[in-house]
Formats: C-alpha cells, sequence, structure tokens
C-alpha cells in the first residue's frame, strides 16, 4: 500500500442534493469533494474503512431521500491522480463584482481585470466553488466597499479551511487579517495558498477561538449551524462595536435558529443571502435596548 494512496468514492446523486451530501462527506473525513454531472466525488484517507463510510452514507440516504440509497463505488489512487483530478475541474471562477478564484497552475493573465485569488487545491476546505464560500466573498465584497478606508479595517476568519477568505480580504485591500483553525493541515494548506498571492501579509496558524483577545472589524465564520450556534458567545466577544459578523455553512432550513442565536447574543442580521440549499447572513450589534 503506499504512503501517499487514497480511496476514491463515488456517488450517484439527485442535484438538489448534491451539497448536502458532499458536506455529509466531509464531515465523516473526506479531504475534498465536487460534483462531476450527476455525481459526487470524494476522496478518503486509508485509514478509514470504507464499510464505516458507507454505513453512514446509507443511513443518510434512508434519512433524506426516504429509499435505499445507491451502490457506493471505490477506486483506490495516489496522491497525483488526487491532484489531477482537481486540475481537470477546478477552473478560473468569478466571484462578486471584481474577484476570481484562479487555480494555480493558470496564468495571471486568466485573471483579466478581476482581483486574482490563487489557489491550490488541498485538504482545506474552500475552493470558491461552494455557495458558501461563494456568498461570504459576495458580502465581504459589499463590506469593504462600504469603507472609506478598507486599509484598516481588521478581519478575523475563524476557520479558515484553505485561506480563501482571508486572502480574498487581503486582495480586497483589508490591512490587518488574522485567520486560524484548528487542523493543522487546513493551516499547512492556507500558509501554501498565502504563498502564491505574496506580497500579501496576514497572520495564520492553528488555534481556536480561546486563544483571540482583540476585536476585529469583520468576523467571518463560514462553517456549520450548530458550530456558529455554539461559537456564537466568542464570535461576538471578539466583534468590534461597531463591527460586522458574516456567517455561512447554513442550510435554509436552520436560518431561524442561528437567527434567534444572533438575537439571544445581542446581533442583529442586517443581510442575507440564500443560495441552492445554503444561507449566509451578516449581522451587526442591535441598539441598546432600554
Amino acid at each position: 500500500m503506499a504512503d501517499d494512496a487514497w480511496q476514491r468514492l463515488e456517488l450517484p446523486a439527485p442535484p438538489s442534493s448534491v451539497d448536502d451530501l458532499s458536506d455529509h462527506l466531509i464531515e465523516l473525513g473526506a479531504t475534498g469533494t465536487w460534483q462531476d454531472g450527476d455525481r459526487v466525488l470524494a476522496y478518503f484517507p486509508l485509514t478509514i474503512p470504507s464499510t464505516t463510510i458507507e454505513q453512514a452514507v446509507a443511513s443518510w440516504w434512508a434519512a433524506h431521500q426516504g429509499q435505499s440509497g445507491p451502490t457506493c463505488q471505490w477506486q483506490e489512487e495516489v496522491e497525483q491522480d488526487w491532484v489531477t483530478a482537481w486540475q481537470d475541474h477546478f477552473e478560473p471562477l468569478p466571484v462578486g463584482r471584481s474577484l476570481i478564484i484562479l487555480p494555480e497552475w493558470h496564468d495571471l493573465a486568466d485573471a483579466g481585470e478581476r482581483l486574482p485569488v490563487r489557489i491550490r487545491p488541498g485538504r482545506g476546505f474552500g475552493t470558491g466553488g461552494h455557495d458558501t464560500t461563494a456568498t461570504c466573498l459576495e458580502m465581504l465584497e459589499q463590506r469593504v466597499m462600504q469603507s472609506t478606508d478598507p486599509a484598516a479595517l481588521s478581519l478575523l476568519d475563524v476557520g479558515t479551511g484553505s485561506g480563501v477568505l482571508a486572502i480574498a480580504a487581503g486582495r480586497l485591500g483589508i490591512g490587518q487579517i488574522t485567520a486560524f483553525d484548528n487542523d493543522p493541515e487546513a493551516i499547512e494548506n492556507a500558509q501554501d495558498n498565502l504563498a502564491l498571492n505574496t506580497p500579501l501579509s496576514m497572520t495564520v496558524y492553528t488555534g481556536t477561538l480561546d486563544g483571540i483577545e482583540t476585536t476585529h472589524d469583520i468576523v467571518m465564520a463560514n462553517l456549520l449551524a450548530h458550530v456558529i450556534v455554539e461559537l456564537l458567545p466568542d464570535l461576538t466577544r471578539v466583534l468590534a462595536a461597531d463591527g460586522t459578523l458574516i456567517v455561512s455553512g447554513i442550510l435554509s432550513e436552520q436560518g431561524d435558529r442561528v437567527e434567534a442565536a444572533l438575537t439571544e447574543n445581542g446581533l442583529t442580521v442586517t443581510d442575507h443571502c440564500h443560495r441552492g440549499m445554503w444561507l449566509t447572513m451578516a449581522a451587526e450589534r442591535s441598539a441598546i435596548r432600554p
């Protein structure tokens, strides 16, 4: 068995369920997923038994589709195959008014007039193609456009994954950027991506919210709904008095729960964006009530 081998799972999936299924596969330990026509492809390390994954997929399918799931198709591949597959599926992606997610194997000229966010796909979530990442980038861009001095803004990216949000913030002109993740492999990927985007400068490290003592003008958390709710007291603690919190990774049906939690923590939703099955929200501190 090669040290750099992976097992690839291939599943047919209804278009309406692709995002939800992909997120479930990530939760099960997939290092990357993408849609290829009517199929979802996912890569798992060989240390995760395929039978465990198949059982979890069958349970998910029964709960979400009300029927038996399709047969899981497996193939073992080495690291180079995994990277080549990414290159076959990952093309430059314009986002918002001014950004473009640019795979590292594309020339900078492919960015045209847009601001390039160069990405080397790795094990950190976030290539800009997922609806949650794209809508976060769009809200971030809107917030920056409202500022008269973006260089004076500070941003905290909670659970940075590949670093795509933090790097985009730098491209948009934000001057003080901190990004962290509790996954060392994600941080390694984020640091690689930061190196592709020189001369941007930001603080990127492995850690948690507990270690953050300063406040920030923009706090971004593209996670999952239950994680956001759990972290909201700390997310509010690190948000500047007139700051903006942007949260995503929220299924549309979970929006009311998250908004209620925001309210409980003294925040008011000021903007929201539904795309596909997902919801992204921006919130600010509520006015002081008598």
